[in-house]
């Protein structure tokens, strides 16, 4: 079921956020077109948090040892990344962000 875990305007372009759903972190992004993402929050390579780190074009760079993940799907980029992170299903209502932690979005038509 969707949460809802911030207004909209909370979100500032090319910034990621950390919130807490349902007791998962996850790192709320608003790219520099204005898509907004929810991935998980912990870089695979390393417990770090996605969300103190860097967004980069279509990425989330980690700030610790620059593992990159693509927003959209979660897919690792760069090493010493090579395992993907959950992306979650986001929605935006009435200048509302709603993620839901109990499924992850399909992302199989995206990865080849």
């Amino acid at each position: 079921m969707p949460t809802r875990v911030c207004a909209e305007s909370e979100l500032e372009l090319g910034e990621a956020i950390k919130v807490i759903v349902d007791g998962v972190a996850v790192a709320l992004v608003k790219d520099s077109a204005g898509n907004c993402f929810a991935l998980g929050d912990m870089c695979s390579h390393a417990d770090i948090s996605l969300s103190d780190g860097f967004v980069e074009g279509d990425d989330l760079e980690c700030w610790a040892h620059g593992g990159r993940f693509e927003l959209a799907t979660g897919r690792a980029r760069t090493l010493p990344a090579s395992e993907p992170v959950p992306v979650y299903p986001l929605t935006i209502v009435d200048g509302e962000v709603y993620v839901d932690v109990s499924t992850q979005v399909d992302v199989s038509a995206y990865v080849a």
